[in-house]
């Protein structure tokens, strides 16, 4: 912590509208960095000195700043919170990735910043989910733009870059897509943020592609990076990954790529409702299909009706959810095939999301009935959604009193655990542990949660 000797006047002038003490404040400090993996144990002391003027290091501010967002209902950038020195050029990236002021081309910016830094990035360099930049802009209300004005660069690698290769491109995409899919987000996670930042940042500030290139470029740039969100997703990092899946909403924009749009905005709807945000998962899914339904092929359209099925039967509107699911079953019917590097959907993808509209309702029983069928139908080669799947499943029957059932299902998911990479994953194991710790007097039980522990211990991630 640094300390300026001088009270911090801004914060206590925030926490005044805020009408919040101290603690209060620290305690949402702390849930907000649990949505981030982090454990803080902030208390009414911290705060304390805090507003004497120590500043704690980051990403305390980000996280203060966030909580009183939320709270007050407006935007409180950074430097009102008192907490930090006047942000540099990567405050200022970090304070320009969100939906609403990427059409000053910060989509190319921000793959290229992002794709800087190496390992698991942290909060502090990745900011922190923002739930003021969910309100995302509409189809309509960007203008496009020319490779001109998508930021300066450096005028020397864009005279040497090679010229763009679609094709190679879409291959990429390809490999990290089944990749993924096999074997989660975790070993590919660094190496397609590298190749945005790099080859494809670099093909973007090109000017001089032709129009119909150009639109290529942007609309395979676009589902690179809609793939390098949900990787973010699926290792735990959501504040990366709702600002990728913003820069993929830009460039599909860019392209006129309805699709693209469509699939970003139900990639956030899906973060949202991760993390608890109802309303705004219901919003997002909402605006992906009124964007992407249109010119979408049936097995996406089924993909992005299934969001909204889920989301509105998590705020309670059972009649509209029922409706999109059968909407969504017509759609899949239609399909010739679901196998699309993004936006890939089948009969046990659907089954996955009527399991989880079964769950919001409370009806384990149909929730079993769904999550066996999505098992069954499900590709072998996608590892990493069987195994989340199959998780799923245990934990359905636990909640029905099926202790012995569970703990079969439970060593079919140890047995996958080890071969995927997923914060995702992790989370069942934790679960997992969590949940038969009251039951280790049952010898199977007891046995199951041995070895779940011993794969805790050898796999344990941050």
């Amino acid at each position: 912590m640094r300390s300026s000797h001088t009270p911090n006047q801004l914060l206590r002038t925030l926490l005044d509208q805020a009408g919040w003490s101290g603690a209060q404040l620290a305690r949402e400090v702390n849930a907000l960095a649990a949505e981030h993996r982090l454990h803080l144990s902030y208390d009414r002391s911290s705060v304390g000195h805090w507003l004497a003027g120590t500043r704690p290091r980051p990403p305390a501010p980000e996280l203060v700043a966030e909580a009183l967002t939320r709270r007050l209902g407006r935007s409180v950038p950074l430097a009102e919170t008192g907490l930090t020195a006047a942000p540099g050029p990567a405050g200022a990236l970090l304070g320009g990735t969100d939906a609403a002021t990427l059409a000053d081309g910060s989509a190319v910016n921000s793959l290229e910043y992002f794709g800087s830094v190496s390992g698991r990035l942290s909060v502090a360099r990745g900011g922190v989910f923002s739930l003021a930049a969910l309100e995302t802009p509409g189809w309509d209300s960007w203008r496009p733009l020319s490779a001109g004005v998508l930021g300066d660069g450096d005028a020397r690698r864009r005279h040497m870059a090679r010229p763009p290769d679609v094709a190679s491109a879409r291959t990429l995409l390809e490999v990290f897509s089944r990749h993924e899919a096999a074997f989660g987000g975790g070993q590919i996670r660094d190496a397609l943020r590298l190749y945005l930042a790099t080859t494809i940042a670099g093909w973007l500030r090109q000017p001089r592609t032709t129009p119909a290139l150009r639109r290529e470029l942007l609309t395979v740039a676009g589902q690179l990076t809609y793939l390098c969100a949900f990787v973010h997703y699926d290792s735990g990092l959501p504040a990366l990954a709702q600002r990728y899946y913003s820069a993929g909403l830009a460039l599909s924009r860019e392209a006129g790529d309805r699709i693209g749009y469509g699939l970003g905005a139900r990639g956030l709807s899906v973060l949202a409702l991760s993390l608890g945000h109802r309303r705004h998962a219901d919003l997002l899914a909402q605006l992906a299909v009124h964007v992407g339904l249109p010119q979408a092929p049936p097995h996406q359209r089924s993909f992005l009706l299934g969001q909204l099925a889920v989301a509105r039967a998590h705020v309670n509107d059972q009649r509209d959810a029922a409706a999109h699911l059968v909407h969504a079953e017509r759609m899949l019917e239609r399909a010739e095939s679901g196998a699309t590097p993004v936006g890939a959907f089948h009969p046990g993808s659907l089954g996955y999301q009527r399991a989880a509209i079964a769950r919001a309702r409370g009806d384990h029983r149909r929730e079993v009935v769904h999550l066996q069928f999505s098992l069954a139908h499900r590709p072998h080669g996608e590892l990493r959604s069987r195994a989340i799947s199959t998780a799923a499943l245990a934990e359905a029957q636990l909640d029905l009193g099926h202790l012995d059932a569970a703990c079969r299902i439970w060593l079919s998911f140890l047995a996958a655990y080890p071969q995927v990479d997923s914060a995702r994953a992790h989370d069942r194991l934790r679960t997992c542990l969590a949940r038969l710790r009251p039951h280790t007097a049952h010898r199977g039980a007891a046995m199951v949660h041995d070895r779940a522990r011993e794969l805790h211990i050898r796999f344990a991630r941050t």
